[in-house]
């Protein structure tokens, strides 16, 4: 874009054009044309940067929410993460339990199987002696109540050894209720694991597209970011053009001058461009009668706008803050209908926005004369006047010439 703008408006086309007009004469209307289309492409390149800022605003924005909506994923995933870690520490721990009830078991199982064996052997002995064994309990008996004794005995150690044997069932089979019971548990926590597992995955997939879609948004923040900077760099260029213009405008009415005093014999300096009028900067207000500044001077708005201040200011007049000639009196998309003057002496106004303009090109005009009226044309949000003032081609705070 640069290249092309260049191309259109170099300093040899300029210088050319500006050789031509001296030749035939036409050097302020051409120059003021050319004024124009450096003033509508410097406009072009401000709105450009205004919808720029406006999509890098709003990229930034989704970007600052995408980074909330990650880290809420994020604190979700370690949430998530915190629940399995303790899952996994109840399983480890009923893992524990079961291998100590597993253990308890195969004890009271092996003692079991000691009295049952000794049950056996005492059993399968009391069989083998069979009634010879109550014989020689009656012979060797003293008495009826020795013997007695002798027979409950034998039935006091069998019932012992089976109560035993029934006892360590008994426990062995609480023990197993209990393993069940944490079995059953364990399942419980395996499950509700593995539900937190599916939940983590699908989580990750989530957190992964907007790990993803911030990745782009960081992409296109920094694409925007670059066009900004692009498009300030053109509109800086485009500025820095307009100045030239200005001051190869200067140039020209320097040459018609001693062009003029050459052909004359003359010493003096008559400032053609402004009508031979040379401003000292005592300029007048622009707008009599209303004095409310809406938007004042800075690096991005190089003028002043001048508002009714809660007044209906539509139609009202705008003054040529000092004496000159007219040397651009157009309209623009963005400025609206807009007029500017050469003072003189490297001075000069612009006035924008206008609801009609009451001058045209080459007109020459005096001090506090009406040269438009109070509007909101072309880019603006309500009725003022976009006041500019110039020295030497470049924009300078208005507000150095009034108090």
């Amino acid at each position: 874009m640069k290249r092309k703008f260049w191309k259109r408006f170099g300093k040899a086309a300029l210088a050319l054009g500006l050789s031509l007009c001296l030749l035939q004469g036409t050097g302020s209307s051409v120059l003021a044309a050319s004024l124009t289309e450096l003033q509508q492409e410097k406009q072009r390149l401000e709105e450009e940067e205004k919808a720029n800022d406006a999509k890098l605003a709003a990229l930034k924005d989704d970007q600052a929410k995408q980074q909330e909506y990650k880290d809420a994923l994020d604190a979700q995933m370690r949430n998530l993460q915190s629940q399995i870690d303790s899952l996994n520490a109840q399983i480890s721990s009923l893992d524990t339990s079961i291998e100590e009830k597993n253990a308890a078991i195969a004890e009271k199982q092996k003692n079991i199987d000691e009295d049952v064996e000794t049950l056996k052997e005492r059993l399968c002995a009391i069989y083998m002696m069979g009634d010879a064994s109550t014989l020689e309990i009656l012979l060797q008996s003293e008495s009826v109540i020795d013997m007695a004794q002798k027979v409950e005995l034998l039935n006091i150690i069998t019932e012992h050894d089976t109560k035993l044997i029934a006892q360590l069932t008994a426990d062995m089979e609480e023990i197993a209720d209990e393993k069940a019971e944490i079995e059953q548990e364990k399942e419980q926590v395996s499950a509700a694991r593995t539900e937190l597992e599916s939940t983590g995955a699908e989580l990750a997939a989530v957190q992964t597209e907007a790990e993803r879609v911030l990745a782009e948004l960081n992409e296109s923040v920094a694409e925007v970011q670059a066009e900004s900077d692009r498009i300030a760099a053109e509109k800086a260029a485009a500025s820095d053009e307009i100045d030239q213009w200005w001051k190869d405008y200067y140039a020209q009415q320097a040459a018609q001058n001693n062009s003029s005093s050459g052909s004359s014999g003359s010493s003096g300096s008559a400032n053609y461009g402004s009508g031979g009028y040379v401003s000292t900067g005592n300029f007048t207000w622009p707008v009599p009668g209303f004095t409310n500044i809406s938007c004042g001077y800075s690096s991005g708005h190089k003028a002043i706008d001048v508002s009714g201040g809660g007044r209906n200011m539509y139609g009202a007049q705008i003054v040529a803050a000092d004496s000159g000639r007219v040397v651009a009196a157009t309209y623009h998309y963005s400025y609206g209908n807009y007029v500017m003057i050469d003072h003189g002496g490297g001075y000069s106004t612009l006035y924008a926005h206008a609801s009609s303009l009451a001058v045209s090109v080459g007109q020459t005009v005096t001090k506090g004369q009406t040269i438009a009226y109070v509007g909101s044309t072309g880019n603006s949000t309500g009725n003022h006047l976009h006041f500019e003032v110039r020295v030497n081609g470049v924009r300078q705070n208005p507000f150095n010439w009034f108090s």
